[in-house]
């Protein structure tokens, strides 16, 4: 498998399109929403390592209070993969006004102008330097399960100099030895599962701002139900009708048959029980 181009253009993919992130972590479960329409490119690379299992078992190396808990760094022996994971994407232009960075949005990581390669971050809440970056755009948010990132362990801090966590240069190295060797505490991913191809409607500019509206400075409760499309709304709900239907339809085709033989059964004892009580009659 080759290793797509570190700078390849856009290629015109629908960017309306959102996808939704199940994972299974050693301190519960969560659930993000990517929105390609935010950052198309960190959207198509984030949502091809999730599907490749890259975060599978890696850890949370820095998780700090009130800022922000990162990771990215993934443990496969998949070269292949790992390249993919290493290569580096162009940055995405900012969008105007932009996404605050409240509570549970999420963004690559990165050290300069088109640096982004796997390392993403969720924000623990509004901090005026996240977003300041080129490469901080919000590739989507967290809807469910933001306890669990609250929950996930914090006891190492930030990396030096400012905190006692892992040094990313020798989690590289070491790998998962060195973490639960040095960081035993720290949470991990167990699993995550994509469903990808959600698309709006219309523009996304409804979407944005109901975000964008803030709800007493936190992220707004509702913004995970309010961004599917109605027709991928009815078309489950006609794929359910259809569905319904076929087993009502099934189980009438039994039943016919079984009625039919009841009623059969029924008259024949009638019709013998009254033969007999002529008979005795008669007698």
């Amino acid at each position: 498998m080759s290793v797509k181009n570190d700078y390849d253009e856009d290629d015109g993919n629908n960017d309306e399109t959102e996808s939704k992130v199940f994972c299974k972590t050693s301190a519960g479960d969560f659930v993000m929403r990517l929105n390609r329409s935010w950052s198309p490119k960190g959207y198509d690379r984030a949502v091809e390592l999730f599907e490749r299992g890259y975060y599978d078992h890696s850890h949370f190396f820095r998780v700090v209070p009130n800022f922000l808990v990162q990771f990215g760094i993934g443990y496969t022996y998949d070269q292949d993969l790992k390249a993919f994971a290493n290569s580096r994407i162009k940055d995405d232009p900012q969008l105007e006004p932009p996404i605050p960075f409240d509570e549970g949005v999420i963004s690559f990581a990165g050290s300069g102008p088109d640096s982004r390669t796997s390392h993403l971050f969720i924000a623990y809440g509004p901090v005026k330097s996240l977003g300041t970056q080129l490469w901080e755009t919000p590739i989507g948010i967290v809807i469910e399960g933001m306890e669990t990132i609250r929950n996930l362990n914090s006891e190492y801090g930030d990396m030096p100099p400012w905190g006692h966590g892992p040094e990313q240069q020798k989690i590289r190295q070491g790998g998962k030895a060195y973490i639960e060797q040095e960081f035993p505490n720290l949470d991990s991913f167990i699993h995550c599962r994509v469903e990808r191809g959600y698309e709006k409607e219309g523009t996304n500019e409804g979407a944005d701002d109901d975000y964008q509206q803030e709800n007493g400075g936190e992220v707004r409760k509702d913004v995970g139900s309010s961004s599917f499309s109605s027709s991928s709304i009815h078309a489950k709900d006609d794929k359910k009708q259809q569905l319904t239907e076929s087993r009502t339809g099934s189980t009438g085709h039994i039943f016919l048959p079984i009625f039919a033989a009841i009623t059969a059964f029924l008259v024949v004892v009638y019709l013998t029980r009254r033969k007999k009580k002529v008979i005795n009659k008669n007698f």
